[in-house]
This record gives C-alpha cells, structure tokens and sequence, in this order.
C-alpha cells in the first residue's frame, strides 16, 4: 500500500514540472492559462520535484491570456496565499534561474523584512508595505499595470495585472517567479508534508460591448514530502 502510494506521489508531482494548461471553453471572448514554466525536466529554470518540508523553492509561472474578439479592461486576478511570496517579474520568456536577482526579471521583488507591514522594493525603490494597500507600478509607454497586496497575519499574497483594451487574437503574456516564504513562527514553508496550491487558479476578466465575461484557471496542486528517516 504504502508502495502504490509512493508511485502515485511521484508520478503526480513529475508531471508537474512541464504539463499543458487547461483551456477555457473555445467560445468564451477571453482565455486565460497558467503554468508552471520550465526547460523540459531537467529543472534548469525551475525546480523539479521531489519538494521536501523545510526547504526554499522557486518557480516560474507563466500567465497567458488571449483575446477571441476585440476587448476593454482586461484585468487578471490571482492569489497565492500566505506560504509563497513574489520574486519579479518577467514580460519576455525568461533567460535564467529564477534564484538569480537581476536578468531574468524586469521587475525585482525585495522586501525588508518580509512579514506584516516590511518595506517593499520595486527595482530598488521603497513603493510600499506588506499590507492591503500594497504596491501599484507599471510598465513606461504601455497599459500594463501591477498591483499587489498582502492580507492577515501570515501576509497572503494577491496579485491584479490590469493589461486594458486588447485586439482580436491578442495575446499577452508574463511570467512571475514566486518561492516559498517563512512563516509568522519564523518557519521555512512548507511546515508539513501533504498537498497544497501553488495558486487558487488565476481569473481574467474583460468587457465586450458593456458586458464583462470572465475565465478561471485550475489551481496548481503539488506535493510536499517528509524526509525520509536515516
């Protein structure tokens, strides 16, 4: 038993690496995807499976959202919940580990500390606190927008990329880097071993013609082991 167990386990959490999104239905105006984004399965750009209890990871996420007719206030919706924090973010396909602080992002995420109410640094510069009024910034010359804030004690992350209008057949595309945080105890997450969402599933949702329709993504379930015993 114990063995079927085992298999299960890994063969869930390997498939997680690199798997094909789920789609929204092909009539809706707007889609939306969310994966996690790797280089096949060799972890290069992402960390692969087993994940134990105790440790730090990171991960690429890659959002996608793609207009089937003309749009109007495309706006994504996501959180992440308290055991994951926000690296940067990436508006091009990533050219390096996630762990790296410059390259890969056009937006670095540092936080001193991070816990309720510490500072938050954009690229370097103090644009907020770990609170529910959080951090807007934006993108020169284009109506990419961020906001991200952070609720209740363990600092549960929510994060809104406002994209505006979008042409038929548009897509656009980011990818955010996001790793384990500690939590209140002062704990590397994840604590204890059992399965738990990378995310709650990403929402989009978008105005045609004065009427708003909306797409979900699924959560991205992963497995936490224990250590096996020496």
């Amino acid at each position: 038993m114990k063995r079927s167990i085992l298999m299960l386990t890994l063969l869930i959490v390997g498939a997680f690496a690199c798997f094909a999104p789920v789609m929204a239905p092909d009539n809706q105006p707007v889609t939306i995807t969310k994966e996690p984004y790797c280089m096949g399965t060799s972890g290069a750009w992402s960390d692969d499976p087993p994940f134990f209890v105790g440790m730090k990871y990171y991960w690429w996420i890659k959002i996608k959202v793609t207009a089937h007719t003309e749009l109007t206030n495309v706006r994504v919706f996501d959180r992440l919940g308290a055991e994951l924090m926000i690296e940067g973010i990436s508006l091009t396909t990533p050219k390096g580990d996630p762990r790296q602080t410059s390259d890969p992002f056009d937006y670095i995420l540092r936080y001193r500390p991070y816990g309720r109410d510490g500072l938050v640094f954009i690229n370097g510069r103090q644009l907020g606190r770990l609170n529910k009024r959080g951090v807007r910034f934006g993108v020169p010359g284009s109506p990419f927008r961020f906001f991200i804030f952070w609720t209740g004690k363990s600092v549960k992350v929510h994060f809104e990329w406002i994209i505006g209008p979008m042409s038929e057949g548009e897509t656009q595309t980011i990818f955010l880097t996001v790793s384990t945080d500690t939590n209140p105890a002062g704990h590397q997450e994840y604590t204890s071993c059992g399965w738990y969402d990378l995310n709650s599933g990403a929402t989009v949702k978008a105005m045609v013609g004065g009427i708003q329709y909306s797409a979900e993504t699924p959560s991205i379930p992963i497995y936490v082991e224990c250590r096996p015993r020496r």
